[in-house]
This record gives C-alpha cells, structure tokens and sequence, in this order.
C-alpha cells in the first residue's frame, strides 16, 4: 500500500489543517503548515504508479472526495482574505481622505456652461 497510502495520510493531515474557522491570528502559520503540506503531497503524487489492489482504491476514491472538501476550504479561506484585504484598502482611503481632505481631484458635477454669446 506504500506511496497511496502515504498520499492518503498527507491528505487526511491538510483536511484537518484546512478545519474551519481560520482566525486573523493564526492564518499565516496555517498558510505555511497547508504550504509545505501541500508539497509533500505533490512529491507523493508523482510517484504513484499503477496497477491499483482495492484497498488502494478505496483509498484513492477518499482520497479525491476530500480533495473537494480541501478546494472548497481553501476558496474559502482566500474569499476571506480578499474580503479583508477590501477592507483594509477602504481603511486607508478613508484615513487618507481625512489627513489630506484636499488633495482629492475636484468634482465637476455642479458646473454651470453658459451657451450664450
């Protein structure tokens, strides 16, 4: 069962390192944890050769349905950090509006055109 079921134990590692929630605090160090869990994995993968005994099968059919459980995690946790990095620029732009109210470019919708001669 050697390479498949090594595949399947570095999987079942990055599904529980994948848990939800991911706290602001710890996201980075779990960032680097499903990193170089990740790597593994695609060592791993590189040296699966078939054919295939049933045990290893099964393993492989786990294998792929936690893989969309990981994806899904995943997409997740960067929809989060995306959110997060909306609102930090918001923050900014805000602060930097509020330093320099008056550096900002002029707006121009209440100009007057006078169409006479």
């Amino acid at each position: 069962m050697g390479v498949v079921h090594d595949v399947w134990v570095v999987t079942k590692q990055l599904l529980e390192a994948t848990a939800l929630p991911w706290p602001a605090e710890e996201r980075e160090t779990r960032l680097s944890q499903v990193d170089e869990l990740l790597r593994r994995r695609e060592g791993l993968l590189h040296k699966l050769r078939p054919p295939y005994s049933e045990e290893e099968q099964r393993l492989g059919r786990e294998i792929v349905a936690w893989n969309r459980e990981i994806e899904a995690r995943l997409r997740q946790v960067r929809d989060e950090i995306g959110s997060d990095l909306r609102i930090t620029e918001a923050k900014r732009q805000a602060n930097a509006h509020y330093v320099h109210p008056y550096e900002q470019p002029l707006s121009f919708d209440g100009m007057f055109y006078d169409k006479r001669r």
